[in-house]
């Protein structure tokens, strides 16, 4: 997870906008410019598996961190399996 992290910051350098989510808090090592952080499994970084509504939460809160200026502090989302 820390290399995506970097390769995010990498292309924000370039002018390519990022965002992503992780289910790891280890992310926040790599200060990613904009990312959010659930507590959501494993394998279900955008919710659990034939949750829609879960997944439509996640994935709503994470591209809206395009609209901002990075760098932002990680986004902690109350999601849970």
């Amino acid at each position: 997870m820390q290399s995506v992290g970097l390769l995010a910051r990498a292309l924000e350098m370039t002018g390519v906008v990022t965002t992503l989510t992780s289910w790891n808090p280890v992310i926040r090592l790599a200060k990613p410019p904009r990312a959010t952080l659930t507590r959501l499994n494993r394998g279900a970084t955008l919710g659990e598996p034939h949750n829609n509504v879960q997944q439509r939460r996640v994935l709503a809160a994470t591209l809206a961190l395009l609209a901002q200026d990075a760098p932002l502090d990680i986004v902690h989302l109350d999601e849970t399996p």
